[in-house]
Formats: C-alpha cells, structure tokens, sequence
C-alpha cells in the first residue's frame, strides 16, 4: 500500500468502505495449516509444513503433489468437521477440496474421476464471464511469455544457477497467467449464479517472491495485477441483485531469504550429517537434561532408517529416527549428539527446536528455553516471541514434525537464512511471517478485529454466514 502496488485496496481502506486489523494465524506460518484451520476450523491439525516426511506412510508429502494433497484431504474430512465450504460453497487453487461443489483444488488433482465430472461443471458459463476478448488475452498470454523467459535467462546467468528456473517459467505461464486468468473470471461466474461461498487463492505473488525475493520488481507487480483483479470482484460483489461481502487476507508474511547453500556450499542434509565435529557445549547439554541424569550414549541396533531433511524455506524438519514419533531431547543426546552440536553451534541456524518431557523447548544462542523462560531468550528482533510460543504450545502434539525443527537465523534488512533454494520464504517465526492482515466491509455483519488464529477467523466467519441456513444462497 504505501509503495503504491495496491492503489484500489488503498482506496477500499481510506474511503471507510472497508476495515484493516492485523490477525496472527498461530504456527507454522504455512498454507496448509492456515487453510485446514480456516476451511475447517482445526486447531492442532498436525501439519507441519509444506512437505514432511509422514511417519506413518514412511515417505515424504509435498502438497504441491495432487495425490499427496488428496491423502492429508481424507485424513481432515476424517475428523468429522464441517468446512466454510460444505453446502454449495466454492473453492479456486486451494490445497484441500472441503466439500467445495467445483473441484478446482489440489487435493482434487490427485483423483482422475474428480477431474473428470468437474471438467463440464467448470467450463458453464466461462465465455459469458471473460472480460476481454480471447485475441486480447492471447497476444498478452503471449507476451508475458516471452518477458518471463528473457527474465528468466537474465537472472540464472547473472546467480550461475539454474535451480527451479524451468518449473518456474512454467509456473508463470500456465499456473499464475492461465490458471488465475480462468479462475478469477469463474469467480465472476459464481458470483452472478449466486454461488454461497467463494474461496479465491491467489498464489501468484507467492510463488514470484519465492524465487526473486518478496521486495523484488517481478513480486511487486503481481501485486499491482492482483490489485486489478480485486476491483473486478469488488464491482461485481456490488452490482449481483444479493451483494457479498468481500473479505480479504493474508496467510503468512514473506522475508527475503538467503539460501544455506549459498553461503556454506552444502545442503543443510550435509551440514548436519557429514559436518565436521563439534563438542556438544555443557549449557545446551544440561538445558536439555533438565535435572534428570545425563544419559549413556545409546549404539543399539536398530531397523536401518536413512535420516531425511526437509528443506521447508527458512525452516527445515529434520528425521533422525524411523520411529512414530518425535525423538525427545534425553533421546537426541544419547543417540544423535553430533548431529545437535552441529545444529545448535552452526551461525545460521536461529533457533532449534525438539522436544523435552512432554513439552518443547528452543536453543537460541547456546541456552535452552522453554514456554515457562521464554521472555529471557535472547531472540533476533525480528523473531516474533508470540509465533515461537505458539509453536513451542503445539510441537508436542504434532506427531508429524521432525525430531528436531531448525529455523534459519536472521539476516540484514529483515531476512533469514533460508534451506530451500530460493530468495523468499514463509513458515518461519519472524514477526514479518506471522503478522497477516484482515481485510472485511465495515457494514459487514461480522467484526474480524483482533484474530489470534485461523480458527477464530473460521469459527466469526461460520456463525455470521453460514449457521443461519437463510443466508446461504444456491443456484443450481
């Protein structure tokens, strides 16, 4: 807003017409996390991340995989709660599908007969929806096409690194240029049909800050683009016979990252595990013993496990043990104490975060702190203590997380050491990722001021909306 990219949302705010909060969605600062409490209103429910190693199918999730997103969708339906979208609502690029009636999500990507009887259901309506001609949308189509790919050459010869510069180029023409496209004009679609609920995602921004960074030229300009599309869905939010309510949000933050790799020359997976030896220091061993005796190195053979580290952004879950759960401190010490020397004495690793008894507990700086002594930690300013709190609450119960959870440390201008090879991350701890804003119509009949989760945001939204059956509106 003050940089100028978002000149309509601007208006929206100083006109009156609509309210600004800032809201606190809890942690990980991750989509899925955000969307299972939204959609579903789950408090704890058990996503660590982006990608993790799944203890219980043995292998790594990515919900960026259709049929993986399809697998974490079951196990949320499972839970017998109702979403925002149950009951004719409608979704577009979400992860989960929660009973939306259009099947344009992640998780319904990972199903042939899903795709199969949505396919005539989304294409109802489209043309009468476009606003502008298909040669207009074309000869831009292919414009952008060539811009990206000259951007594209420019920027991996310039970093001598051509990590994830093909998907990305794919990524910008058909996903953030076609897919949006489709979507926002199926949006205007639903509105004019009277579609109850509306969920629109728009990642495009997301995925640029990803790769060129959240205050870079290409990233800013999604947000100009986005901003357009907004009014469009504004103008006609307005003028259906039944106006909407138009709410707007934020999942998570973004900071500049810089990659691990980049400046150690090795993935955090060799870092940890093939790094030179380190001592272990007395302060972290006696914080993580916590009064109880110092235990035995443990050397008993056990099933074979190949340890994995997921590279999360400026987070990473790292598994060092096959087992059900996470692995608790007096564990780590007696089996894996090289792994946390290297991990708790290495500059760019912020915080490390494990288990200890029946809570958790984070090394910062050489100390152990638990919830009980988390204000004396000597946290980066630009830690939010609020985020790691919350995070430190939900690690015991989080059966998916790794055995140990690593943040990367603070760098200049507000940024973070990032694992991922990529120059923006989110679903870190730092008050940059974990402030999110929230955006709704003052004469709305909803007051979303002062949110600190995504479940009350669920649960204000569900009881102005949806529980008063006369409200919703179908047409089939």
């Amino acid at each position: 807003m003050v940089g100028g990219q978002l000149p309509f949302f601007s208006r929206l705010i100083r006109s009156g017409e609509f309210l600004l909060d800032d809201a606190f969605w809890g942690s990980p600062t991750s989509t899925p996390y955000f969307q299972a409490g939204l959609l579903y209103g789950l408090r704890h429910s058990n996503l660590p991340a982006y990608s993790w190693f799944d203890r219980e199918l043995g292998r790594e999730l990515r919900m960026n995989v259709p049929a993986d997103a399809l697998e974490i969708e079951r196990r949320l339906r499972g839970t017998g709660r109702d979403s925002l979208l149950d009951g004719g609502g409608h979704g577009y690029f979400t992860l989960f599908r929660a009973g939306a009636e259009n099947a344009l999500s992640m998780s319904t990507l990972g199903s042939l007969k899903l795709m199969a009887q949505g396919f005539s259901y989304e294409m109802m309506g489209l043309a009468a929806g476009r606003t502008r001609s298909v040669w207009s949308f074309l000869r831009s189509l292919g414009v952008d096409a060539w811009q990206s790919a000259r951007e594209m050459m420019r920027w991996a010869r310039a970093l001598g690194n051509w990590s994830h510069e093909s998907a990305f180029l794919v990524s910008r023409i058909f996903f953030q240029r076609l897919g949006w496209s489709f979507a926002h004009t199926k949006a205007l679609v639903d509105m004019a049909r009277g579609v109850p609920v509306i969920y629109l995602v728009y990642g495009n921004y997301d995925e640029t800050a990803h790769r060129r960074g959240p205050r870079s030229t290409l990233a800013r300009s999604e947000l100009h683009r986005v901003d357009a599309s907004l009014a469009e869905l504004h103008a006609m939010a307005r003028s259906v016979e039944q106006p909407y309510d138009v709410v707007i949000l934020s999942d998570h933050g973004h900071v500049d990252s810089v990659p691990l790799e980049q400046r150690q020359g090795a993935r955090l997976k060799s870092v940890l595990l093939e790094g030179p030896s380190v001592p272990l220091s007395d302060d972290v061993m006696r914080g993580l013993c916590d009064g109880r005796a110092r235990p035995e190195r443990d050397v008993r053979p056990r099933e074979p496990f190949t340890p994995v580290v997921v590279e999360c952004g400026n987070f990473a879950h790292v598994y060092l043990s096959g087992e059900r759960e996470a692995l608790e401190a007096r564990e780590l010490l007696a089996r894996y104490p090289e792994v946390l020397a290297r991990a708790t004495r290495n500059p760019d690793l912020g915080l490390v975060a494990m288990k200890r008894g029946r809570s958790a507990v984070v090394v910062v700086q050489g100390g152990v702190y638990g919830l009980e002594d988390l204000e004396r930690a000597p946290l980066s300013a630009e830690f939010s203590r609020r985020a790691v709190r919350d995070f430190l609450r939900g690690l015991p119960s989080m059966q998916t997380a790794g055995d140990l959870v690593l943040f990367g440390e603070v760098v200049p201008r507000g940024g973070t050491v990032g694992f991922a090879w990529e120059f923006g991350s989110h679903g870190g701890l730092t008050r940059t990722e974990a402030n999110s804003l929230v955006c709704w119509p003052a004469n709305a009949p909803v007051d979303l001021s002062g949110l600190s989760h995504c479940v009350d945001l669920h649960d204000r939204l569900a009881e102005a909306y949806l529980e008063p059956a006369r409200r919703l509106r179908w047409a089939p």
